[in-house]
């Protein structure tokens, strides 16, 4: 088990800490003053139960739940705040308890038991990424819309990767083939990233995304897909392959042309 804690101060991170250990609580414990470092953390690992403070500077305890949240499903909220007044939005964030300051042993052992009796969701498999024929992503049998066709198409070349990095510049050459590499074409691929990133977190699966500064890929356990599906159990009687790969996307060709030899 992983616990992180989120306050912009630091003496309150030490004694939350110190009251952990003094009711044996034995997890590991990450400690962040700055909500932004808390987040970059969240992306690349994954962590068990969040301790949040509300009143924060940069982001607000609520706005960074509903972020850690886009980043990990699983992961227990709990709000910790010298306030009482927040109890009602906090629960809306889908907290699992809110604990007032100063701490309390009682209370911090009671939001840390509770949470323990959260179930975890099942990851991934809600989420199908549907390769043969069109491009398209489904959320519970539903189809995600993305604002830009650019996006969904940056999307569509991180899983052909199969959760291989692909740099900027990469990118670039593929979804703007030919194009040189300046200036104003980065500032476009921004653009589209940005348009991607808000269109995952608008349908809660933003996890399905690694994006590390110049290096993004797509974190292959969040989801299925039936391309994965293929490479990993081969030719069998569910196999959904019809001849036809991502057939939006001239660069496709060359991974339906390593299908069909597989398949055949």
């Amino acid at each position: 088990m992983r616990i992180m804690a989120v306050d912009d101060e630091f003496l309150a991170l030490e004694d939350f800490e110190d009251t952990c250990r003094s009711l044996g609580i034995t997890d590991e414990i990450v400690k962040f003053s700055n909500p932004l470092d808390a987040l970059e953390y969240v992306a690349k690992n994954k962590v068990d139960i969040a301790f949040l403070d509300i009143e924060m500077p940069v982001i607000k305890g609520i706005e960074l739940a509903k972020r850690i949240k886009a980043l990990s499903k699983n992961t227990r909220i709990i709000f910790t705040t010298g306030y009482s007044n927040y109890a009602l939005e906090a629960f809306a964030a889908d907290a699992v308890d809110y604990v007032l300051k100063p701490y309390e042993a009682a209370s911090i052992r009671k939001a840390y038991d509770k949470a323990l009796l959260v179930k975890e969701a099942d990851e991934g498999s809600h989420i199908f990424i549907k390769t043969f024929g069109y491009f398209d992503v489904f959320v519970d049998g539903k189809s995600v819309n993305f604002s830009s066709a650019k996006s969904k198409e940056l999307l569509a070349l991180l899983v052909d990767r199969n959760g291989g990095i692909v740099s900027t510049e990469q990118a670039i050459s593929v979804l703007w083939e030919g194009r040189a590499y300046d200036e104003t074409v980065q500032s476009l691929f921004r653009k589209v990233l940005r348009s991607l990133r808000t269109t995952l977190e608008e349908a809660g699966i933003l996890e399905i995304l690694v994006d590390n500064r110049n290096q993004r890929s797509v974190d292959k356990s969040k989801f299925i897909c039936d391309y994965y599906e293929l490479i990993e159990k081969g030719r069998n009687e569910n196999t959904k392959y019809f001849g036809k790969y991502m057939e939006q996307y001239s660069w496709a060709v060359a991974t339906q042309e390593q299908i069909d030899k597989m398949y055949n």
